[in-house]
C-alpha cells in the first residue's frame, strides 16, 4: 500500500463506503481509517468527517487488531466482511483466531457454506463448530437467509441420491421440499378454517 495522505485516505474511505461492492480490501480501508484517526484525533471526528457512525468506524479499525495471518486473508479478500472480522476478534486465543479464519476462508473460497464442510474444516482446526458456524453465518451476504440443518448420514445420502436423480443441487432439493411442505401446511390450515 502506498503512503497515505489525508486526501488519499478520504478517497479510499469514500470510494468504499458509498458502494455496495467495495473496490478495496478491508485492511486497506482500515488503514485509511487509522490514518484519519491519527489526523483527527478521535473516532467520532472521523465518523463526522466521512458520514458514518463512530461504531462503524470502530468496526473498520478492528480489522487491524486481528492477527497478521488473519489480516492477510482479509487483504487478499479471501474473507471480506466487517462482521466476520468482529466475530474473529472475539476469539482471544490467537491460534484459534487463525484456525477459524482459515476454516472460514477455505469454506468461502469453495463457495460453500454447507454445515458438513464447515464441520470438516473446523475439526482439523480445533475451533468449536458453533463458533465457526456463527462466524460463517455472520459473513453471509445481506438478504440471504441461511438455516443450518443437521441430517443423519442416512438422510444426507437419500437427499444426495434424489438430487442426483433429479439432476439438481442438493440445496435446491431441500428448498423444494420445504416449499412443498409449507404449501401443504397452508392447504391443511385453509381446510380447517373452511369447515
Amino acid at each position: 500500500m502506498k503512503k497515505l495522505d489525508e486526501n488519499g485516505a478520504l478517497a479510499i474511505v469514500f470510494d468504499n463506503i458509498r458502494r455496495k461492492k467495495r473496490s478495496d480490501d478491508l485492511v486497506t480501508i482500515a488503514k485509511s481509517f487509522e490514518h484519519l484517526f491519527k489526523l483527527y484525533g478521535s473516532q467520532k471526528a472521523v465518523a463526522e468527517k466521512v458520514g458514518l457512525s463512530p461504531e462503524m468506524v470502530r468496526q473498520f479499525l478492528a480489522v487491524l487488531k486481528l492477527q497478521k495471518k488473519v489480516q492477510k486473508l482479509f487483504s487478499k479478500r479471501q474473507i471480506d466482511s466487517v462482521d466476520t472480522a468482529k466475530e474473529l476478534l472475539a476469539l482471544k486465543d490467537s491460534a484459534k483466531q487463525i484456525k477459524a479464519a482459515k476454516a472460514i476462508s477455505d469454506s468461502l473460497s469453495k463457495d460453500s457454506k454447507d454445515t458438513r464442510d464447515i464441520k470438516r474444516l473446523v475439526r482439523g482446526s480445533n475451533v468449536a463448530v458453533e463458533e465457526a458456524k456463527k462466524a460463517v453465518l455472520n459473513a453471509k451476504p445481506k438478504g440471504l437467509h441461511i438455516f443450518v440443518m443437521d441430517f443423519d448420514d442416512e438422510m444426507y445420502r437419500a437427499i444426495m441420491r434424489q438430487a442426483k436423480i433429479l439432476k439438481i443441487k442438493p440445496v435446491e432439493l431441500v428448498r423444494e421440499i420445504v416449499i412443498d411442505w409449507l404449501k401443504h401446511k397452508a392447504r391443511i390450515k385453509e381446510k380447517q378454517g373452511g369447515c
